[in-house]
C-alpha cells in the first residue's frame, strides 16, 4: 500500500537573523517542511533539491512570514499574513520559474515565533535534465487521479521522495480521493518519527 512508503520528516529548528548584539536574540522554536524535500544539515538550517521549478512549499505550523532571497542574499519576494492570521498552505511559487542549478534561501517565521527568528531552508533546483523529465512526465499524467497516484508511487519506489512529494503537491495535481487521502496523511503524520502503517 502507497501508505508504508511515507516517510519521517524534518523537524527545523529556528534562528534568529543576524542581529546587533544588543538586540535580545529570539528563543528557537521549531517548524516541520513537508514540501519540498529537505534534509537538515545543522541548528535551524536545511537544504533541499527541487526537481521541479516552480516549487510549493508545505509546512506544518501556520506561518506569518516567508522570505525568498537569492544565494547572494537579496530579497526576491516576502509576504507577511495579516496580524491575526497565517499565510495560506500550501503555499504556491510566487516567482517566475528558477532556472537550472538556480538557489534560493527560504526564510520562514511561525505564527507565534519572535520577530528576528527564521528558520533557513537552501533550495537548489535541479538541473536542466531534472527540470525536465519532471515538467514533462506532469504534462502526460493530465486529469487522471490513479495516474498520478501511479506516479508518486514509482517515485516513492525508486527513492525519489523529493519527486513524490512534488508530484503530490504539484498544482495540476487532481483531487482524487486518493491523493487527498495521502496529502491528508502526510500533513497529519507531519515530521513524526514512526513509520506509516501499511
Amino acid at each position: 500500500m502507497l501508505r508504508r512508503w511515507l516517510l519521517p520528516l524534518l523537524l527545523l529548528g529556528l534562528t534568529p537573523l543576524p542581529a546587533p548584539a544588543r538586540v535580545r536574540q529570539a528563543e528557537p522554536v521549531e517548524v516541520c517542511v513537508l514540501v519540498p524535500r529537505v534534509e537538515a544539515v545543522d541548528e535551524g538550517e536545511a537544504v533541499g533539491e527541487l526537481p521541479t521549478a516552480t516549487p510549493v512549499l508545505l509546512v506544518v505550523e501556520p506561518l506569518r512570514q516567508v522570505r525568498i532571497e537569492s544565494a547572494e542574499g537579496h530579497l526576491l519576494w516576502s509576504s507577511q499574513a495579516p496580524a491575526s492570521g497565517a499565510l495560506e498552505r500550501p503555499l504556491p511559487w510566487p516567482l517566475p520559474p528558477l532556472k537550472p542549478d538556480q538557489e534560493v534561501v527560504l526564510r520562514l517565521q511561525p505564527v507565534g515565533a519572535a520577530d528576528d527568528a527564521y528558520a533557513h531552508v537552501r533550495l537548489r533546483a535541479g538541473d536542466g535534465a531534472r527540470l525536465k523529465a519532471t515538467a514533462t512526465l506532469i504534462s502526460t499524467l493530465g486529469r487522471s487521479g490513479d495516474a498520478w497516484l501511479a506516479a508518486v508511487h514509482t517515485a516513492l519506489t525508486s527513492g525519489d521522495v523529493p519527486l513524490a512529494w512534488t508530484l503530490l503537491y504539484a498544482p495540476q495535481s487532481p483531487s482524487s480521493d486518493a491523493l487527498q487521502a495521502l496529502r491528508r496523511d502526510l500533513l497529519q503524520r507531519g515530521c513524526g518519527d514512526a513509520e506509516p502503517s501499511a
